[in-house]
C-alpha cells in the first residue's frame, strides 16, 4: 500500500524549508533486519512497527494511528528514504545506544508535538509524554536511558510549551 503524506518539521526547523510530499509503503511483514533486531535486544518484538528506507513494516498488522505515522516519517528522513542508507542506519542503531536514543528521541518528540495539536489538557499531554518516555527507556531500545531523562529529552526536542 503506497501512501503520500505531508512532511514533518522538528522544533527549530527553518520555516522556509521546501514543502514536498513524502510517499511511503506499508508492508504487512517482518523488516529485512528482523533477526538482527531480535538478536541485538534479546526479545521478539510484538505489535511494533519498523521503518526501513521508505517502507513501514507492520509484521503484526496493527492499526497505525496518525501520530505513529509521524514518528515513522522521522525515521524515513533519518534513513534518507532509501535502503542503502537504511542498512547503515540500522547497523549503527543496533550497536550504538547513544545513537539509538538520539534517533528515537527525535521521532518521539515529533510524535508528541503532533498529538499536542489535538490534545490541550496538560495532564493528558503529560501522561502521553510519560508513556513515550517509558517506551524510549524500555527494553525495545536496550534500556539505554532513564524514564525521567527520556521524558525531559522528548519535551525539550518537541518544542511544545
Amino acid at each position: 500500500m503506497a501512501i503520500t503524506a505531508l512532511p514533518f518539521r522538528m522544533a527549530g526547523d527553518r520555516r522556509d524549508r521546501p514543502i514536498y510530499r513524502m510517499t511511503y509503503e506499508v508492508k504487512i511483514e517482518k523488516p529485512p533486519i528482523w533477526n538482527d533486531i531480535c538478536f541485538a535486544f534479546g526479545i521478539i518484538p510484538q505489535k511494533v512497527l519498523f521503518t526501513y528506507g521508505g517502507t513501514i513494516y507492520n509484521p503484526d498488522n496493527v492499526k497505525i494511528p496518525d501520530d505513529i505515522i509521524e514518528h515513522e516519517k522521522v525515521h524515513m528522513e533519518q534513513q534518507n528514504h532509501n535502503v542503502n542508507d537504511a542498512a547503515l542506519w540500522w547497523g549503527k542503531f543496533l550497536r550504538d545506544p547513544a545513537f539509538r536514543v538520539d534517533q528515537e528521541s527525535k521521532a518521539y518528540a515529533v510524535q508528541y508535538r503532533f498529538v499536542c495539536k489535538f490534545v490541550t489538557d496538560r495532564n493528558q499531554r503529560f501522561n502521553f509524554r510519560m508513556e513515550l518516555a517509558r517506551l524510549l527507556s524500555g527494553p525495545l531500545y536496550g534500556n539505554s536511558i532513564s524514564q525521567k531523562d527520556a521524558e525531559k529529552l522528548i519535551y525539550k526536542l518537541s518544542g511544545v510549551k
